[in-house]
C-alpha cells in the first residue's frame, strides 16, 4: 500500500517536473535495455508479419446512375411525370447508401460465406482446430455480425467527382472471393434498385381500380339510359335552352298582340264616335212646287161651305150661330188656300252616306279582329304558362342528367387514366425482370493478378520506424511507472528540503 502511494507520488512529482532534452536522452539512456529488446521484438514481429501474412487484394468495379427511365407515380393526376434535370449529388449518394446498405451486405455475407473461417488461411486452420479439440459450437449470428462489420471496413463505395459513376473497392486476401463479392453485391444493388425505386403491387392496384372504374362506369351509363327512356327526354339542357326560346317568342308574340288590343281599341272607339255623330243617310236634292191635289179639295171644300151659307141665308138671319159657324169655316178654308199657295210642296231626294257605311264597315272589322286578338292573347298566355311549366321540369330533369352525365364521364376519365397507368406499370414490372432500370454495372469486376501491399523496400521502412517509434514509447512508459528517484533534483522536488550530498552507484563520492 505505502509502495502503490510512493508510487502515485512519484507520477505526481515526475508529471510536474519540466522536462529537458537533456532528461530525454537520460531517459532513453537508462531504459536503453528495454528499447533494444521492444525494438528487436517489435521489427521482428513486423518482419514475421510481412512474411507470413496473405497478400490483399482490391478488386473494383463502377455502377452508372442515370434518369432515363420514369417510373409512373401512385396518383390520380393524369400528367405526372417527373421533369429530367439530371441527377443531383444527393441521389448519387443515396445510391451510394443504398449499395451499402446492412442488410444487403448481410445478403452478401451469407451467400459468399464470408462468416465461415477461411480453411486455407492459416488463422482459419488454427481457429477450426481450436473449435474441434475444445468442442466450441461456432457462434453464427456472432460471426454473421463480425463478418457485415469486416466487410463494411474492407468495402469502399465513393461516387466519382463530376459523373454519374460509382466506384466500388473491395480488399480480401482471395481474389476469387473479393470478384465473388463485388458481383454479390452489384446483383443486390440492381435488385433493391428497382424494388426502392417503385413500389409493389402498382400494377395490381392500378389493375383493381381500372375493373372497379369499369364497373362504377356500366352502372352510371345504365342509370342514364334509364333515365332519358323514363323521361323520353335525350338532352333536357338543349330542350331547356329551345323552351326558353319558344317561351321568349310568345312572350314577345303576347306584348305584340296586347299592344294590337290596345290600339284595336282605341281605334273602335273612335270609331264609335265618328258613327254616333254622324248620319247614315243624306240629302242628294231639294225640289218645291204646289199641292194640286191639296188645292183641289180645299177649293171643293170652301165651294161647298159657300153653297151652304147661301142656302142658310135663305133660310136663316146672318146671325143666326149657324151661319156664324159655317163663315167661320168658310174663312179658315180660304186661309188655308193662301197659305197652300204660298208654301207649296217641299221635294228632298236622300242617298246612303258612305262615309258611314265605311265606318260601320270598320267598326264591326274592329269589332272582329278585337275578338280575334283577345282568343290570341288568351291561348298564348296559356301556352306561355305551359312551357313556363316545362322549362322548371326541364331544368329538374337537365339537372339530374348533367349529374349522371358527369358521373358517366368522370368514371371514365377515371378508367382510361387507371387503364392507361395499368398499362404502364405492366410495361415497368417487365422491365424491371429484364433488368432495364436506372443503374447499370458500367465496369464489371475482375480478377486482380497483383495484390496491393506496398513494396518490400516501403515495408522494411515502414517496420523500422514503427518498430523504433514504439519501442522508444515503451521505455518511456517503463519510465513513468518506475516509482524510484533518479536524480537528486526529483528527491529535491519530491522532499522539498535542501539536498546535502548524493551517492552515485559506484560508491564514488559525488
Amino acid at each position: 500500500m505505502e509502495d502503490q502511494h510512493s508510487r502515485t507520488q512519484n507520477r505526481d512529482s515526475f508529471q510536474g517536473l519540466t522536462l529537458s532534452m537533456r532528461d530525454l536522452v537520460g531517459i532513453v539512456f537508462r531504459r536503453r535495455r528495454v528499447i533494444i529488446l521492444s525494438f528487436a521484438g517489435l521489427l521482428a514481429g513486423a518482419l514475421l508479419a510481412i512474411k507470413f501474412l496473405p497478400p490483399t487484394y482490391e478488386a473494383q468495379m463502377k455502377i452508372l446512375v442515370e434518369r432515363e427511365r420514369v417510373d409512373p407515380v401512385v396518383s390520380t393526376n393524369a400528367n405526372n411525370s417527373v421533369a429530367d434535370h439530371g441527377l443531383t449529388e444527393n441521389e448519387v449518394t443515396s445510391e451510394v447508401e443504398l449499395f451499402q446498405s446492412r442488410d444487403s451486405l448481410q445478403k452478401a455475407v451469407e451467400d459468399c460465406k464470408l462468416d465461415q473461417p477461411d480453411p486455407h488461411s492459416f488463422l482459419g486452420a488454427v481457429k477450426s482446430h481450436v473449435r474441434s479439440a475444445f468442442g466450441i459450437a461456432p457462434d453464427k449470428n456472432g460471426q454473421t455480425f463480425k463478418a457485415i462489420l469486416q466487410l463494411e471496413n474492407d468495402l469502399h463505395v465513393n461516387p466519382m467527382n463530376n459523373s454519374n459513376l460509382i466506384k466500388i473497392t473491395y480488399d480480401s486476401h482471395s481474389p476469387q472471393v473479393a470478384v465473388q463479392v463485388l458481383k454479390e453485391l452489384g446483383d443486390i444493388y440492381l435488385s433493391k434498385h428497382s424494388e426502392v425505386h417503385r413500389l409493389p403491387g402498382i400494377s395490381e392496384f392500378f389493375k383493381q381500380q381500372a375493373d372497379q372504374y369499369q364497373k362504377d362506369l356500366t352502372g352510371a351509363e345504365n342509370q342514364l339510359e334509364g333515365f332519358n327512356k323514363q323521361t323520353g327526354v335525350v338532352s333536357a339542357d338543349f330542350g331547356k335552352q329551345f323552351t326558353l326560346q319558344k317561351a321568349a317568342d310568345f312572350d314577345i308574340s303576347i306584348r305584340q298582340t296586347q299592344a294590337a288590343i290596345a290600339e284595336t281599341k282605341q281605334r273602335l272607339r273612335g270609331l264609335e264616335e265618328q258613327e254616333a255623330n254622324g248620319s247614315a243617310r243624306v240629302t242628294t236634292q231639294i225640289r218645291t212646287s204646289e199641292n194640286s191635289e191639296l188645292m183641289a179639295n180645299l177649293k171643293s171644300t170652301l165651294l161647298n161651305l159657300e153653297l151652304k151659307r147661301t142656302e142658310l141665308l135663305q133660310r136663316y138671319d146672318p146671325t143666326y150661330p149657324l151661319v156664324q159657324e159655317v163663315n167661320t169655316q168658310i174663312a179658315q178654308t180660304t186661309a188655308a188656300i193662301a197659305d197652300a199657295g204660298r208654301s207649296g210642296i217641299r221635294e228632298e231626294t236622300t242617298d246612303e252616306d258612305p262615309t258611314h257605311a265605311l265606318v260601320t264597315t270598320e267598326i264591326a272589322k274592329a269589332k272582329a279582329d278585337l275578338m280575334g286578338l283577345e282568343a290570341r292573347e288568351s291561348a298564348m298566355t296559356e301556352a306561355l304558362r305551359t312551357l313556363q311549366s316545362k322549362v322548371l321540369t326541364l331544368d329538374h330533369q337537365s339537372m339530374i342528367q348533367q349529374d349522371l352525365q358527369r358521373t358517366v364521364k368522370s368514371d371514365e376519365e377515371s378508367f382510361l387514366l387507371y387503364q392507361r397507368k395499368h398499362e404502364e406499370a405492366r410495361i415497368n414490372d417487365a422491365l424491371d425482370q429484364r433488368r432495364i432500370i436506372n443503374a447499370a454495372i458500367a465496369e464489371a469486376a475482375i480478377t486482380p493478378l497483383t495484390p496491393v501491399s506496398l513494396p518490400l523496400l516501403t515495408q522494411l521502412m515502414l517496420a523500422v520506424i514503427v518498430s523504433g517509434l514504439s519501442s522508444v514509447a515503451i521505455g518511456f512508459l517503463c519510465e513513468y511507472l518506475d516509482p524510484s528517484f533518479r536524480t537528486p533534483g526529483e528527491v529535491q522536488e519530491y522532499l522539498d528540503i535542501p539536498l546535502l550530498a548524493s551517492f552515485p552507484k559506484s560508491g564514488d563520492q559525488a
